[in-house]
């Protein structure tokens, strides 16, 4: 029988992933950024939230939200087996870090090369066991790994945009 989501816990990722992408759409527009959200097929299909326009150039953003403190998981595989976020159309990835106090910014590409690079070609099945290794859940074919903040920081692109306070 496959694990289900309880309608309250996905009520809550749900709300907690609308409030980030808030969030981030007042922490962008803060910073001078034109901020355009994605229509239905961009987000489902191509994991693209938000497009930001500053003078001549678009970028696609997807905001992931829902975070522990200090936890990043990062997504090989969705549930279906399909390419997960990390191989997306965004070409930036914003966490929702309130230990940060705002949006850790990386680039996408950069992040998905890092992790292919470090994370560990082994697979287990308890999410203890899932940093810099790839975690797959009980009857699903998703492919998951978790990261600690300080594995972000080590990127070129790491970035953090402060939340927006005044409103």
């Amino acid at each position: 029988m496959k694990p289900m989501q309880t309608k309250a816990r996905r009520s809550y990722s749900n709300s907690t992933g609308r409030m980030a992408e808030v969030r981030f759409k007042r922490a962008a527009e803060k910073l001078g950024f034109k901020v355009m959200k994605a229509n239905p097929k961009e987000d489902m299909h191509q994991h693209i939230d938000y497009w930001l326009l500053y003078s001549d150039r678009k970028h696609a953003v997807d905001v992931k939200g829902n975070n522990l403190p200090d936890e990043i998981w990062c997504e090989f595989k969705n549930v279906r087996g399909n390419p997960g976020w990390m191989y997306g159309n965004a070409h930036i990835i914003a966490f929702d870090m309130p230990e940060e106090g705002g949006f850790v910014i990386v680039d996408r590409q950069e992040l998905a090369f890092w992790c292919e690079k470090h994370v560990k070609d082994e697979v287990v099945t308890d999410k203890r066991d899932a940093y810099l290794k790839k975690y797959t859940r009980r009857d699903r074919q998703d492919v998951i790994t978790k990261l600690n903040l300080r594995d972000l920081n080590l990127l070129e692109s790491y970035r953090v945009w402060p939340y927006e306070t005044d409103y």
